[in-house]
């Protein structure tokens, strides 16, 4: 039988991760809001921690369940586990696409007053603190109708930044660049959202996909 407290360290070392990544997503954001060239280097760099943080989890999955053989909710416990890891690491590739683009639109004057990027990062920042409570809580079925509430918003967010810079593109040749980054960056945010989304369905779910 499994002790108790290697699964509930087993979760204290996600939730850690978790803890990371969010710093890294809210660095990005703040990098490219204040055309912090330095902040998106240092997110870029400690991506690196997200990562090796994230080997270890799925090692450690995968001893404990060879070692324990685990059954019913902590075997559940475990293979969720290794899989929101691999879905974090991805949220901190992410992070780190969103400051490469950064570091590029420091480099030449803003395209466009920043608006509704940030109103989309804020909420996708939200919905991964959500996302996040349903590995260490139970399963909260308000949180996840607020959650695909938060999804279809941050879509519809995304929606109207391309169709904006679409606009800025058709002006000048001069614009193309940076309003390709800048839709880029919304992608990733957006693609973060679903992240989020996939990992509270998958508590819902009970199990991996």
């Amino acid at each position: 039988m499994i002790p108790v407290t290697v699964v509930e360290n087993y979760k204290d070392s996600l939730m850690k991760m978790g803890i990371l990544v969010i710093d890294l997503f809210d660095k990005s954001i703040y990098a490219l809001i204040n055309r912090d060239s330095e902040m998106a280097k240092k997110v870029i760099s400690d991506d690196e921690l997200a990562d090796e943080m994230r080997n270890k989890i799925v090692e450690d999955g995968i001893l404990i369940i060879g070692e324990y053989a685990p059954i019913g909710k902590p075997l559940v416990q475990i293979t969720n586990g290794i899989w929101i890891a691999n879905v974090l690491e991805m949220i901190g590739d992410n992070s780190k696409k969103i400051s490469y683009h950064t570091i590029e639109l420091t480099k030449e004057p803003m395209l466009k007053p920043l608006v509704d990027l940030p109103k989309m990062a804020s909420i996708a920042e939200g919905m991964l603190r959500k996302s996040m409570t349903f590995y260490s809580s139970n399963f909260n079925e308000r949180i996840m109708d607020e959650l695909v509430e938060n999804e279809v918003e941050v879509d519809d967010l995304s929606e109207r930044i391309e169709d904006e810079l679409k606009l800025y593109m058709m002006e000048s040749s001069k614009n193309v660049s940076r309003a390709l980054r800048l839709i880029m960056i919304s992608k990733s945010i957006e693609e973060v959202t679903d992240f989020c989304l996939k990992i509270s369905s998958l508590q819902a779910g009970g199990g991996a996909f």
